[in-house]
C-alpha cells in the first residue's frame, strides 16, 4: 500500500483523484488549505464524500516547513500537485502575484522536501498553456499563453522541469482540456445543461459552434494512474490528457440531451452571445500518451453514460 499525498481535494479533479487512488487499496493524504468549515457548497459536498477512506490534511503551500513537516512525517511515495490559484482564470483579472505564490514558489520546498527519496511528482497543467490552434496541440508546441492563467500555469510546468532536473526527482505534467463528471461545479455549462434537461426546463445557450475536447473524470484517473507508473523511468515529462478527438459543443449537448431522453428544443442555441475571446477550437493530440503510457480514453458515449448521466448517484 502506497502513501499518496493529492492536494486541492476539495476541486472537482483532486476529489476524484483522492478517491480514485483510496479505492485502489492506496493510504491517501488529501490536502485543504483552508479550516475544515470554511468550505461551503459543492467543495464541501466533495470534501464530506471522501472523508470515510481519504485523510484529510490542512496544507498551506504557501509554508515550506508544513510542505517540509509533512513529507518528514509520512514519507510519501507519489505526490500530486493538484492544487492551484484558478479564481477568475477565464479572465485577463485573474491575479497573477497570487498565482505565483501557490502555482509556482510553492514548487520548490515541495521538490526540495522530495529529494532524495523514492517519490514523484505528477503535476496538474492546462490546456490554457498552449496557443490557441485550429490542429491538435502538441506536446512539444511552442507556448504562448493567450490568458495570465495559462501563463501562470506554463511557468508552474517550466519551474517543475527545472526543479526535477536540479534535484532529481521524476516528474510528470498531465495538461488536461474539459473533464466531466460527478460533483463538478454546479454553475459550469455541462452541469447546468444536465440538470435543466432533467427538469424539462429551458437552458439559453451560445451558437455553441465552438469545438472542445471533453473527457470523463474516470479516465481522468486512469491517466494518472498510468503517469505514476511511468514515474519508473527517471526525468521529466509532459503528456496531453484529453479525449483526443474534438467535437462540436452543439453537437455534444445534443448527445447529451438524446442520451438523456430529453428534447432537443429545450436547448436554446444563440439565446445568448458568445463569450468575448473565445477560442473557435481547442483540442488535444493524444498520441504521446497513447504510445508510452499504452492509455486509451473510452468512447466519449460511454463517458457521458457513465461519469455525467450518473452524476445523480453520487459516485
Amino acid at each position: 500500500m502506497a502513501e499518496v499525498v493529492v492536494t486541492g481535494v476539495s476541486s472537482f479533479v483532486g476529489h476524484h483523484l483522492a478517491r480514485h487512488w483510496a479505492l485502489l487499496g492506496h493510504h491517501v493524504i488529501g490536502t485543504v488549505s483552508r479550516p475544515r468549515d470554511r468550505y461551503l457548497g459543492i467543495a464541501a459536498e466533495r470534501i464530506a464524500a471522501i472523508e470515510p477512506y481519504v485523510e484529510i490534511f490542512g496544507l498551506d503551500l504557501r509554508e515550506a516547513r508544513e510542505i517540509a513537516a509533512l513529507v518528514d512525517r509520512r514519507a510519501p511515495s507519489l505526490w500530486i500537485q493538484h492544487a492551484g490559484f484558478a479564481t477568475a482564470y477565464g479572465s485577463f483579472d485573474y491575479d497573477l502575484d497570487v498565482a505565483h505564490l501557490v502555482n509556482v514558489a510553492s514548487l520548490m520546498p515541495v521538490y526540495a522536501a522530495l529529494r532524495g527519496g523514492p517519490c514523484g511528482v505528477i503535476i496538474t497543467g492546462s490546456s490554457f498553456e498552449y496557443t490557441t490552434s485550429e490542429t491538435g496541440n502538441r506536446e512539444d508546441d511552442a507556448c504562448a499563453p493567450d490568458t495570465p492563467y495559462g501563463l501562470s500555469k506554463l511557468a508552474q510546468t517550466l519551474r517543475a522541469r527545472q526543479l526535477a532536473e536540479q534535484l532529481d526527482v521524476p516528474s510528470r505534467v498531465a495538461r488536461l482540456y474539459i473533464p466531466f463528471g460527478a460533483r463538478d461545479n454546479p454553475e459550469k455549462l455541462l452541469s447546468q445543461t444536465v440538470a435543466k434537461l432533467r427538469n424539462g426546463e429551458p437552458i439559453a445557450l451560445s451558437p455553441c459552434e465552438q469545438k472542445r475536447d471533453f473527457l470523463g473524470i474516470t479516465d481522468v484517473c486512469e491517466a494518472y494512474v498510468r503517469l505514476a507508473d511511468d514515474l519508473a523511468r527517471p526525468g521529466f515529462d509532459i503528456f496531453n490528457i484529453a479525449g483526443g478527438d474534438p467535437v462540436r459543443l452543439r453537437d455534444f449537448l445534443h448527445g447529451i440531451a438524446d442520451r438523456m431522453g430529453a428534447k432537443r428544443d429545450l436547448l436554446h442555441f444563440g439565446a445568448m452571445p458568445m463569450r468575448p475571446g473565445e477560442p473557435p477550437a481547442s483540442y488535444a493530440d493524444i498520441g504521446k500518451a497513447r504510445r508510452v503510457l499504452g492509455w486509451i480514453p473510452t468512447p466519449l458515449s460511454t463517458a457521458i453514460d457513465r461519469d455525467l448521466l450518473g452524476a445523480g448517484n453520487g459516485k
